[in-house]
């Protein structure tokens, strides 16, 4: 009989094989535009290359230990090993969060109308992507610093001594435990919440504008062509997908680390659950955001691709 360890393992390498090569491409695709095709550059384009970036760190930090556990190599890693790759894969979550987030944003005063109040904010916000990064590189590394101070290796102990229990790593008791946890773990999920407030609000503001320009336009497009066709429902089911896959995956995550950190009856099995995961959108997001991309050949091929958006739509994530 096969056993659940290898289950995970099978699923932990397939999810981070297809977010590897995925967010690769990307991050290729993005870098090769950039050096050699300027002509055909956006700006939205150096904040899905942070985002792929976040998430192939992502998925490595917390995938490959998860993977070299279940095909048996058991205390792989030291104490030091342990500080330093959670403290990575915090800062690179945290990171992931940020950036999904000022994408949806961007997104939604790119496609504004030019005469709406969002006008003169989205010609000057591409000058200041560089400070957002500066801004989520300086939040995150301050938040997350204390995963150092309490992270250890795995240790043939008792497990009810700790807080937080994985196969890889242990999360030990301090002085004055409950106040630590509880502002560790809320601040965390206020983090994630205020990121997730300002995405939801934007993707909000892009479908709407989306299906009310769909209507607006309906008339110039052939009665043959299904209203699943229009290049503005492509943008609002990816901006949907994007967000739904975001809100689910994280949110499903950040619940099984709150039930694990305040359980009396430690489930390691639970964070192997909770580690895929938060894996989930890493490696959904390159697929969605490929489909979208059409600077890529092969996708450009495809019949009924050639459709053009209007104008104010040009530099949105669909063209």
């Amino acid at each position: 009989m096969v056993s659940s360890e290898l289950i995970f393992g099978v699923a932990c390498f397939f999810q981070c094989a297809i977010g590897f090569v995925g967010n690769s491409l990307l991050l290729m695709l993005y870098v090769f535009i950039s050096f050699k095709k300027p002509q055909q550059k956006k700006p939205m384009d150096l904040i899905l290359a942070h985002l792929t970036l976040a998430n192939i760190v992502t998925l490595l930090t917390r995938g490959i230990p998860e993977i070299m556990f279940c095909i048996g190599m058991r205390h792989f890693l030291d104490d030091a090993g342990c500080k330093a790759l959670m403290y990575i894969y915090r800062v690179s979550r945290g990171l992931s969060v940020c950036t999904t987030s000022l994408l949806s944003t961007f997104q939604a005063l790119i496609i504004s109308p030019h005469n709406s109040v969002w006008s003169s904010i989205k010609t000057r916000i591409p000058k200041y992507i560089l400070h957002y990064f500066f801004f989520f590189w300086v939040i995150n590394a301050l938040i997350y610093i204390s995963v150092i101070e309490v992270t250890e290796a795995t240790k043939n102990v008792t497990v009810s001594r700790y807080r937080y229990v994985s196969h890889v790593f242990i999360v030990r008791s301090t002085r004055n435990d409950s106040h630590f946890t509880a502002a560790f773990t809320f601040g965390m999920i206020f983090h994630d919440l205020i990121f997730h407030f300002l995405m939801g609000l934007s993707s909000i503001h892009m479908v709407l504008l989306l299906y009310r320009h769909s209507k607006q336009v309906q008339h110039i497009y052939s009665s043959s062509h299904s209203p699943r066709s229009f290049p503005e429902v492509k943008a609002t089911q990816t901006i949907l997908l994007l967000v739904f896959s975001f809100v689910l995956f994280y949110w499903l995550n950040n619940c099984l680390v709150v039930h694990e950190t305040f359980s009396s009856e430690k489930n390691v099995e639970l964070d192997t659950i909770s580690s895929f995961f938060g894996g989930c959108f890493p490696a959904l997001a390159p697929l969605l955001l490929i489909d979208s991309e059409s600077r890529i050949p092969k996708l450009q091929c495809i019949p009924g691709k050639a459709q053009r958006s209007p104008k104010n739509f040009r530099n949105g994530l669909v063209n």
